[in-house]
């Protein structure tokens, strides 16, 4: 799993990429986990947040995300610590 921040207002080329791809993962995670039939899950559903990279609550998640990513590398992949950084 990658995760990436891409512009979505205005449209960058990266979120006009990949937009389609992001929402075949929301719709199977729905259908998958949720149990959704294959028609609920829309684009229309999928929710796009705007953030600033100023936002000391966007800040704070990013740190808790990015933590949880090395733990989850870390137990599940056996990557060391050094490849576990924010860059990876």
């Amino acid at each position: 799993l990658k995760v990436r921040v891409v512009r979505s207002s205005p449209p960058s080329s990266q979120f006009k990429a990949t937009f389609q791809e992001s929402y075949q993962v929301y719709k199977r995670y729905q259908m998958v986990i949720h149990k959704d039939p294959p028609d609920k899950p829309t684009i229309n559903q999928v929710r796009l947040v705007p953030v600033s990279f100023e936002d000391p609550q966007f800040k704070s998640s990013f740190n808790q995300s990015a933590t949880l990513f090395a733990k989850y590398q870390m137990a599940i992949h056996k990557d060391t610590p050094s490849e576990c950084g924010e860059n990876e």
